[in-house]
């Protein structure tokens, strides 16, 4: 029988335990995104993005990029995450209960972590897609260091339309 690598790459990092999770690279550096943080290796980036009706950015670095979607409607991007194409499992992360997802055969599908309710019913998914196995394995070692504190926000105003931004401009 051969097992994905997807499902090998989520196997280890959930049987390395919360220690490993606790001890990341002393070289990587902490992101912020304000509610919540991750670890990332150096040369990695935030970035936020405009949402509709959620607070939405990504972290950019090592070839590839992991979006998040943190607001009542986040679990979207898991409906099509289903057994046997994926390999699922809940843990603890940051005090938090998980799910995490990965496809068995890599750079077919997302690799998330999804967290159902962090407080006044939003939700957080941090999601990469169509990873190779090296970016799983390290999506899946990010994911492990997440961390909450920031304020939640309420709700993010996209910015206007292009078409109108010309209202909001000072004439010369």
């Amino acid at each position: 029988m051969r097992v994905g690598w997807g499902f090998l790459c989520l196997t280890l990092v959930l049987a390395s335990g919360h220690a490993d999770a606790q001890t990341p690279p002393a070289t990587w550096l902490k992101l912020d995104a304000g509610s919540f943080s991750i670890l990332a290796p150096p040369g990695w980036e935030f970035h936020e993005l405009a949402g509709v009706d959620s607070y939405v950015g990504e972290f950019v670095g090592g070839g590839m990029t992991l979006t998040f979607d943190f607001g009542g409607y986040s679990d979207g991007y898991l409906r099509q995450a289903k057994k046997p194409k994926y390999v699922i499992a809940h843990q603890s992360i940051g005090g938090f209960r998980a799910k995490l997802v990965s496809p068995r055969t890599p750079g077919h599908g997302i690799t998330a972590v999804f967290f159902r309710n962090l407080g006044r019913s939003t939700g957080l998914c941090l999601f990469g897609k169509d990873l190779t196995s090296a970016q799983q394995k390290l999506a899946l070692e990010i994911f492990e260091t997440l961390r909450f504190g920031g304020p939640v926000p309420r709700y993010v105003l996209p910015p206007p339309p292009p078409a109108a931004q010309h209202l909001f401009q000072m004439p010369e």
